[in-house]
């Protein structure tokens, strides 16, 4: 299979070099390709102006984008004009397309409420609104899309979590979370690429929505330090997300909950 993995950043690499120890090609496009491995066949182009550049004979092509800058404008540019770019960049359509996406476009909810692939997004904020308009892009441009939204990515070597229980920063106890470690997301990843009954949506999250206080009252404990403070005064918030078609694709999780993950982040350093 000739797969384009548009943004190939750490996510991308990582599904890439799985790809490329199983016999495939790889094509890794980013904005400068200097740092790519030597496996990967380099296709340098800023998305969000690629000229005249062209790419033909693809199978599949996996976006996995990141904003330069965590700004509107830095969604804006990255998602939506970079997958406007992207395809028309693409001079036939590949086969398999798959988008990574957030579970932020579906926006607010009562606290602990319970959401799926099936729940109307109520994207409120604009880069939720950009990944959603980016979303329906996709499905509109290629009918047979995947679009996975991953919750939050965690266990790569930088935790802002972690660093703030050390340094004692305050959270809201209250609020509820949901994540999926990145070597369950690019198993998923990976999996959508050849299944011959991918989902055109799916949510990955694990199996463990949990309430903040509860996670770092468990890193304290990892980290042999006192649990960081209480923003006692911030009410609850945030949704539980069901991961039950995520389960039924992918099978059993590496890392079923923060408590596999993070331990393992703590012992090996990723």
């Amino acid at each position: 299979m000739r797969v384009l993995l548009a943004g190939c950043g750490d996510l991308g690499t990582r599904l890439g070099l799985n790809l490329v120890r199983k016999g495939h090609e790889v094509i890794g496009l980013r904005r400068h390709t200097e740092s790519l491995p030597a496996s990967f066949a380099p296709f340098a182009v800023d998305l969000t102006s690629p000229g005249t550049a062209k790419i033909d004979d693809i199978d599949a092509v996996v976006i996995t984008l990141t904003p330069d800058e965590y700004t509107d404008d830095g969604y804006e540019q990255t998602y939506l004009r970079g997958v406007q770019g992207l395809i028309g960049v693409l001079e036939s359509t590949p086969e398999r397309v798959i988008l990574l996406s957030s579970t932020r476009v579906l926006g607010s909810s009562s606290p602990g409420a319970v959401a799926n692939e099936d729940s109307q997004p109520h994207p409120d904020s604009s880069p939720a609104r950009t990944l959603w308009e980016t979303e329906n892009l996709i499905r509109n441009t290629f009918a047979s899309a995947s679009i996975i939204r991953a919750a939050g990515i965690y266990g790569r070597e930088n935790s802002r979590l972690i660093e703030g229980v050390r340094s004692g920063r305050p959270v809201n106890y209250r609020r509820w979370t949901n994540r999926i470690h990145h070597a369950d997301l690019v198993r998923a990843l990976e999996a959508l690429l050849f299944s011959s009954d991918a989902p055109r949506l799916m949510h990955a999250v694990d199996s463990c929505p949990v309430q903040l206080g509860e996670v770092v009252e468990f890193l304290a404990s990892e980290l042999n330090v006192s649990p960081p403070p209480d923003l006692s005064a911030e009410p609850a918030e945030g949704k539980r997300l069901d991961n039950t078609r995520f389960h039924e694709f992918l099978g059993s999780l590496e890392f079923p909950t923060y408590r596999e993950g993070y331990s393992h982040q703590l012992r090996t350093g990723a």
